[in-house]
C-alpha cells in the first residue's frame, strides 16, 4: 500500500513539472499524434469497406452460390436455378405466396469520373422480385427500369462521381447502349455503388452471362440450415448456401487483409520512430528530475514507484496524443468518398479505431518509458545530489 502511496504522489509530481519541459513532452505527442494520425487513416479504409459491404445484412438472408465459389464474383449458375431453388423449404413467401428469391448478375461498366479519370461502376441486374423486397431504395428522379428493355436506374452517388451517368444519358455495356431512366438512393449503403438493371434483360443480352448469385429470404434465421441442406443435398444444383454476412465478408476479405497489413506495417515501423521520440523526451525527463527523484529516494521513496511514476507519465502523454491523431483524421477523413477496385464507399474512423488508437500509443509510449524509467530507478543518490 506504501509503494502505490509512493507511486501516487511520484506521478502527480511528474505531471505538475511537464509545463517546464514543455518541448521535450511534446516530442512525445507530436510523435505519436503523427503515428495514430497515419494508421487510422489507413484502418478507415478498411473498417469503411466493412461497414459499406455488410450495410443491409438481415439474419433471415440467405445466398446462393456456384458450388466452390468464394463470392458472389466468383460464382456462375444457371439461368434455371431460380426455378429449381423457388420449392426449396424455409423461403419466406410474399402476400402473393410468391417466394422471395431473386437472382442477381454481376457486370461492370467503363467509365470516366469527374477528375476525367478512367475506371469502372458496377452493374448489378436483378430479377423482378427484387424490388418488391429491398424498399430501402427510392426513385429521386426519373422512373424504374422497366423489364426487357435496356434501361438503368443509377445511384445519386455514381451520378454525382462519373460523367454521362445522369438521368437521360446513355451509357455502353460491352459495347451495347442502355439508357439511364431514373435516380435512386437507398439506406443500404452497398446499393450506393451501382446501377442496377434487369437481369432477365441482361441475360438476353448477353447470352455467356449467368447469375452469379440468388439471394434468398428465409421464413427466419432458423431455418438457414434446413434451406442449406436441401439445396446442397441436391445434385442438380451444385451450389453451395451462405448467410448473407458470409457472402459479404468473403467479397472483401482479401482486399481488407491487404489494407490492414500495410496499415500496421506502416503503423508498426512509425509507432518505433514514436517510440525513440518518447524515449528521448523521458530521458531528458528523468535528467531534469534528478534532483527531486534523489531527494525523494533520500527520504525512503523506492524504485518501483519511480519506475511507475516515469511510466505513468509517457502513459498519460500518449492518450491525449491519441485523441488528437483519431480526431484529426474523423475531422479530415470520415465519411469521405474513396474508389477502390472498382468499389466506391466511404472511410469510417469508428469507435473501435479509437480504441485501436489509444491501445496503440499506449504501447508506444511503454516501450519508450521501460529504460528512461529503469535509468531513474538505478539513479545513484549520492550522484544525483552532487549534481544538484
Amino acid at each position: 500500500m506504501r509503494a502505490v502511496r509512493h507511486a501516487v504522489v511520484l506521478t502527480l509530481a511528474a505531471i505538475r513539472s511537464v509545463p517546464a519541459r514543455l518541448g521535450t513532452s511534446l516530442v512525445t505527442v507530436i510523435s505519436i499524434t503523427t503515428v495514430m494520425g497515419v494508421l487510422v487513416a489507413m484502418l478507415a479504409l478498411s473498417e469503411g469497406l466493412e461497414k459499406f459491404v455488410q450495410s443491409g445484412v438481415t439474419a433471415d438472408g440467405a445466398v446462393v452460390l456456384s458450388r466452390g465459389a468464394q463470392s458472389a464474383l466468383q460464382s456462375a449458375l444457371p439461368k434455371t436455378i431460380l426455378a429449381s431453388i423457388a420449392d426449396k423449404p424455409g423461403i419466406k413467401r410474399d402476400a402473393d405466396g410468391k417466394p422471395e428469391v431473386t437472382g442477381t448478375v454481376f457486370m461492370f461498366i467503363n467509365a470516366v469520373n469527374v477528375q476525367n479519370q478512367r475506371g469502372t461502376v458496377s452493374l448489378f441486374s436483378v430479377t423482378p422480385e427484387w424490388v418488391k423486397i429491398n424498399p430501402e431504395l427510392h426513385i429521386i428522379e426519373g422512373r424504374y427500369f422497366k423489364a426487357g428493355l435496356h434501361e438503368l436506374i443509377v445511384s445519386d452517388l455514381i451520378r454525382q462521381r462519373f460523367r454521362h451517368f445522369g438521368v437521360g444519358d446513355a451509357v455502353r455495356v460491352r459495347g451495347t447502349p442502355w439508357r439511364i431512366v431514373g435516380a435512386y438512393h437507398s439506406s443500404a449503403t452497398a446499393l450506393e455503388d451501382s446501377v442496377i438493371g434487369d437481369a432477365d434483360t441482361v441475360l438476353s443480352a448477353f447470352p455467356q452471362a449467368r447469375f452469379n448469385a440468388v439471394d434468398v429470404t428465409l421464413e427466419s434465421p432458423g431455418a438457414f440450415a434446413t434451406f442449406k441442406q436441401a439445396v446442397t443435398s441436391d445434385p442438380t444444383l451444385k451450389a453451395d448456401v451462405k448467410t448473407q454476412q458470409e457472402s459479404n465478408e468473403e467479397i472483401i476479405k482479401s482486399r481488407r487483409q491487404l489494407l490492414d497489413f500495410i496499415s500496421y506495417f506502416l503503423g508498426g515501423l512509425m509507432g518505433l520512430g514514436a517510440a525513440c521520440g518518447a524515449l528521448a523526451s523521458l530521458y531528458a525527463a528523468v535528467d531534469a528530475r534528478r534532483v527531486e527523484i534523489a531527494t525523494l529516494r533520500a527520504i525512503g521513496f523506492g524504485a518501483l514507484p519511480v519506475v511507475v511514476s516515469v511510466l505513468a507519465e509517457g502513459l498519460l502523454l500518449a492518450i491525449p496524443a491519441a485523441l488528437i491523431g483519431v480526431g484529426i483524421d474523423w475531422y479530415l477523413f470520415n465519411k469521405h468518398i474513396v474508389v477502390a477496385s472498382g468499389i466506391t464507399f466511404p472511410m469510417a474512423v469508428t469507435p473501435h479505431l479509437v480504441a485501436v488508437a489509444v491501445c496503440w500509443s499506449l504501447g508506444i509510449a511503454l516501450l519508450g518509458g521501460i529504460l528512461p524509467s529503469i535509468r531513474a530507478a538505478r539513479l545513484p543518490v549520492a550522484i544525483a545530489m552532487r549534481a544538484a
